[in-house]
């Protein structure tokens, strides 16, 4: 854990919002909402609007505000507002896929400037000396607690850019990783002259290309930029941490013009952070699945992650939060191990298109209804100050294994426009909703589940069944890694497109890659084929494709309509390998069938993973576990409009409200808190 205590803050300043004359009375208010930090972005073309001419008198306001009333500062960049010397001078614009100059403007959350090619490189010097000339001015104010170099880092739109700059680049990534064209053209079957002149890609038809180009943009790229910024705080601050947190975190992401590879990027940092790219208010089960899903998938990416961007409404005049969507979400966020909460923001904006976006107070100042929420939520992080420090999230002994390729493979595959362009032409959000479904089954079924990074492939051993969410690319270490996680005696269950494409995101054409475990050959698969797959008496739809398989290997548990295997068992070793015709994940997604429950019930019985004790998610009653040496927090969650009595089996040492004996009741809309000793 970075901090001996959770971050409990607000964004607070992103010029012109708030006014100055607001300044002083807001951040006194900060202490009687538990308000610990306030963060403040410094806008690069705020504060140098000439070249060389540096003005930083709001950040030097802010910052004797601050530390008059004892709180403490997250310092944030927002260098994608660029002068426009940048763009006039250093022809800082970004060109796209047809030649077209995409100019700096105005836009809710870039205030000017928004934004030029860092690639470019005279913008990133314009940029690095903005940042040493910020740093250098504020590192020895003891107020400081961290620096956030990037708002958002995420690579969109698509044509983020196809200027001359960021073809060297692409040229200069390619060569890192294959270091002779002839090399890249044989894998590839590509044609390029050399890495100097290659190509940029025009649309998503080819695959390889694009595939090269958003892994470089969404993961190297990002990480790249994030890496300047982060090299030049620590030639000055040499101790504290430095983050970044992802606007659309990969758990999410759909489509090819937004995309941010958190795997590669939370590299460039110290430590990592999200907004939420899920809905904000909490008042439907999925909505509520889905924020705890963020959660438990960023301590996959980071277990010292921050929910950096927690919204009090979308505002807009559109959404706004209820008392217990923000209990909800604050709770979840802590209950999947979260080491700082920073809402976004302090007061509602009124500028642009974010006119009157969320705010935990109103535009005048006054508070809002979630403001209470906020306050309490700050005295229980108070309250239980000395558990909360080194706290874990529970672990599960079943993981989601999430793969940033297969996702962008999947990704890919949705974007091949009919009209040359990267528009989505057959969208299925394979991936997304495979995973997501999986989740959901999970957490319905009242069991635990935690997320894997295929990176972490060395920790496979740590659990006793891995769901392979459309893995369609098998990578030479992870093969090795499933084989001996299944030889040991792990479950892998497999979803459909298991091994479809070879690495170079071709086809497979003969045996799926996954020999010894399993000698199989994809023979036929369909989408949307309107098929249906039985198991021990209930029907379902095969969705998104079905795929028929041709082996000999394994027990039948599962068939198509038409009498084909639609799932295998395969023994090998101490193990067993699930190999399915359809996806498990996607078809619970799509309908929430009780074969889906049925299908993975069986297989989780034979494994024995662990469920939740008092959790009734369908029913209402959320649970999640802090662990802190021998004690744990049990986290109870009432979405429902009637109370909900439960009997806790372990010793309760500490209730945040009154139990009588082991029984405790969760109010209707409420959150209860234990902790408990075995």
């Amino acid at each position: 854990m970075l901090f001996k205590e959770i971050i409990h803050g607000t964004q607070y300043y992103r010029s012109p919002t708030p006014l100055e004359d607001e300044w002083e009375g807001d951040i006194q208010n900060l202490k009687d909402y538990n308000l610990d930090a306030l963060q403040i972005r410094i806008n690069w073309r705020n504060n140098e609007r000439r070249e060389g001419e540096y003005d930083f008198s709001d950040v030097d306001r802010l910052m004797e505000l601050a530390e008059k009333n004892g709180r403490k500062v997250i310092m944030k960049f927002l260098l994608e507002c660029a002068p426009q010397y940048v763009f006039d001078k250093y022809d800082g614009v970004r060109i796209g896929p047809k030649g077209e100059r995409l100019r700096g403007g105005y836009h809710g959350a870039f205030f000017g400037g928004w934004k030029p090619c860092f690639v470019n490189p005279m913008v990133k010097a314009s940029a690095e000396k903005f940042v040493d000339k910020v740093v250098e001015r504020y590192y020895k104010r003891d107020s400081i607690i961290l620096w956030n170099v990037w708002n958002e880092p995420r690579n969109r739109p698509i044509e983020e850019c196809f200027c001359e700059h960021c073809r060297k680049g692409f040229g200069k990534y390619l060569k890192g990783k294959f270091g002779t064209v002839e090399r890249m053209n044989k894998h590839y079957g590509a044609t390029e002259e050399s890495f100097e002149t290659v190509n940029l890609p025009a649309m998503a038809h080819g695959y390889w290309d694009i595939f090269e180009f958003k892994k470089y943009k969404a993961g190297q790229g990002i990480y790249d930029m994030l890496r300047f910024v982060y090299d030049g705080i620590r030639k000055y601050d040499k101790t504290r941490p430095i983050m970044s947190h992802v606007g659309f975190t990969s758990a999410f992401q759909l489509s090819l013009t937004d995309m941010c590879d958190d795997f590669t990027a939370r590299d460039a940092v110290d430590f990592w952070g999200t907004s939420i790219p899920c809905e904000t208010v909490m008042q439907t089960p999925e909505a509520r699945l889905d924020i705890q899903m963020l959660g438990d998938f960023l301590r996959s990416v980071d277990k010292n992650y921050f929910f950096h961007e927690i919204y009090p409404s979308l505002g807009t005049f559109v959404k706004y939060d209820t008392p217990f969507d923000m209990e909800f979400k604050l709770y979840s966020a802590l209950g999947a191990g979260a080491k700082g909460m920073v809402y976004w923001q302090y007061r509602a904006e009124r500028v642009g298109f974010e006119s009157d976006c969320s705010g935990i107070m109103y535009m005048d100042g006054t508070p809002r209804d979630v403001a209470f929420t906020v306050r309490d939520f700050g005295a229980a992080l108070k309250e239980q100050k000395d558990f909360f420090s080194g706290c874990e999230a529970e672990k599960a002994d079943m993981a989601i294994v999430f793969d940033f390729d297969c996702l962008l493979m999947s990704t890919i595959e949705d974007s091949c426009g009919p009209d040359y362009s990267f528009d989505w032409s057959n969208p299925q959000f394979h991936y997304r909703n495979a995973h997501a479904g999986m989740y959901r089954l999970m957490r319905n079924t009242n069991r635990k589940v935690d997320y894997l990074g295929a990176k972490d492939y060395h920790r496979f051993g740590e659990y006793k069944v891995l769901y392979l969410p459309y893995y369609c690319m098998i990578k030479p270490e992870i093969k090795e890694a499933l084989e001996a996680f299944i030889k040991n005696g792990g479950t892998v269950i497999a979803d459909e497109g298991f091994g479809l494409r070879t690495c170079n995101t071709w086809m497979q054409p003969y045996d799926v890659d996954f020999k010894p475990v399993i000698n199989a050959r994809m023979r036929h698969r369909k989408l949307n084929s309107g098929a249906t797959v039985s198991y021990k008496g209930k029907i379902g739809a095969v969705r998104p494709f079905k795929t028929q398989y041709r082996t000999d290997d394994g027990e039948v548990l599962a068939v198509f309509d038409d009498g084909t295997p639609a799932l295998r068992k395969i023994g090998y070793g101490k193990g067993k390998f699930y190999l399915f015709g359809f996806s498990i994940g996607y078809g619970y997604y799509a309908d929430g069938a009780d074969i889906w429950k049925d299908i993975v019930g069986d297989i989780l019985k034979e494994t024995k993973v662990s469920g939740y004790k008092y959790s009734d998610v369908m029913g209402g009653l959320y649970e999640k576990r802090l662990v802190n040496g021998d004690k744990q927090m049990i986290i109870l969650q009432n979405a429902t409009d009637e109370v909900k009595t439960v009997r806790i089996e372990e010793e309760i040492v500490w209730a945040c409200e009154q139990a009588v004996g082991n029984v405790v009741s969760v109010q209707a809309k409420g959150t209860t808190r234990l902790i408990v000793k075995e």
